[in-house]
């Protein structure tokens, strides 16, 4: 069976700032990665249970995505990102990838910004966006 790897250039993580104008792409990001689903558990073991404990699944989380990019200071998306986070803003997120592989959606605040400035290399962008809700399309 031949492998179904992808390389995932040309993907693409946009967010919707006023639902009538549509996704705005988040320009010259490099990298993203999403981290941290999870449920939490409660230990259900009763005098019954034998030897193993017992699990309940209580509530999820479906953790963060991390980016890293290109800092392009005169760019109006990046610039959003620091009014996203001034404002505690809760925004629609999508990931598109490449070769109609398919589209990840969420919805989540911007948690933290940094901006990077080496004297040997590029500038960059880094963040975290803190999904809350569920996520689709995975």
């Amino acid at each position: 069976m031949s492998s179904q790897a992808f390389s995932p250039r040309g993907t693409q993580i946009s967010f919707e700032q006023f639902v009538s104008v549509g996704f705005q792409l988040l320009a010259e990001i490099r990298e993203i990665n999403f981290t941290g689903s999870k449920y939490d558990l409660a230990d259900v073991t009763h005098y019954q249970s034998g030897n193993f404990r017992e699990w309940l699944t209580t509530l999820a989380d479906s953790g963060e995505v991390s980016f890293t990019g290109n800092y392009i200071p005169t760019d109006s998306s990046q610039q959003s990102l620091l009014a996203f986070f001034n404002a505690g803003t809760l925004i629609a997120w999508k990931v598109q990838l490449p070769n109609s592989l398919g589209t990840i959606t969420f919805n989540a605040y911007v948690q933290s910004l940094e901006h990077n400035l080496p004297i040997d290399k590029q500038a960059t962008i880094t963040g975290k966006l803190k999904i809350t809700g569920q996520v689709t399309g995975f």
